[in-house]
């Protein structure tokens, strides 16, 4: 099975808001199938119904802030049932609630909380890595303890490979000790440390050959390209990123063959 691949429209955020409808288009023309983005999609509701249409893109997974995971689940679930969105995914846990192993060990059962929620209306409940997840408490770090502490049944990960290494981890090392958690991966790239600028997917300083191949080898069925900081316009890098996955996913295919 070949991964999935989208964009994550904040990659594009500032096109969006200058022109939403031609940016949606502009990603289908590169040759995105899926796209990754927030909610409901707001006031772009009826928009995007109607773009998604025209251009055959579809949605990747849908994020959502923790307390309507918390307190609508079936408000997630219908959302993701109407977009038809595969995954439910939130990206950010409150400083005041990370202090410490125990406010790990209460993300989790947090976490298992909604994730069994959606679980009844068979959408997968995912989270995004952001670095701050491997601080150490005693000696462990955030991140194990919360997977220590979760049901694979209800919980489950998406790292993003900037962050992981921001973090103070290496994203091959990361992916690898939990490959079989990964259900989605954001690619994205830096050029170096301390600074660690935004470059293309498969420009920088991450192997990202080799995190393909994990990719490959376990079955991640969603790779999501994301960049926040450019070096050129944010609709090139984009397209670019996409070429550059393309491009290493041919070798590693022909790899396999010889």
């Amino acid at each position: 099975m070949q991964p999935k691949i989208g964009l994550q429209l904040y990659t594009l955020r500032d096109d969006l808001k200058a022109d939403f409808a031609g940016t949606i288009r502009a990603v289908a023309q590169m040759g995105y199938e899926y796209i990754e983005t927030t909610g409901f999609m707001g006031e772009h509701s009826p928009t995007m119904a109607h773009l998604l249409q025209e251009t055959g893109l579809k949605i990747a997974g849908l994020g959502f802030d923790l307390s309507m995971l918390e307190n609508e689940p079936q408000r997630v679930i219908d959302a993701c049932r109407q977009w038809n969105g595969h995954y439910a995914v939130t990206f950010w846990i409150d400083e005041a609630q990370r202090q410490s192993a125990d406010d790990w060990k209460r993300i989790a059962e947090r976490f298992n909380c909604i994730g069994e929620s959606l679980a009844a209306g068979s959408v997968p409940f995912l989270y995004h890595v952001h670095g701050y997840e491997f601080t150490e408490y005693d000696g462990t770090r955030g991140i194990d303890i919360l997977m220590a502490n979760t049901d694979p049944r209800y919980f489950n990960l998406e790292p993003d490979t900037y962050w992981v290494e921001y973090g103070g981890a290496s994203a091959v090392e990361f992916c690898q000790q939990y490959a079989d958690r990964i259900r989605a991966l954001h690619l994205k790239d830096y050029i170096s440390k301390p600074e660690m600028h935004d470059v293309e997917v498969g420009e920088g300083a991450i192997d990202m050959l080799a995190i393909l191949r994990l990719a490959i080898q376990h079955q991640w069925e969603w790779l999501i390209v994301e960049q926040e900081r450019y070096h050129r316009p944010p609709i090139e890098a984009a397209a670019r990123c996409l070429q550059n996955i393309q491009r290493m996913l041919q070798n590693l295919q022909q790899e396999g063959h010889s």
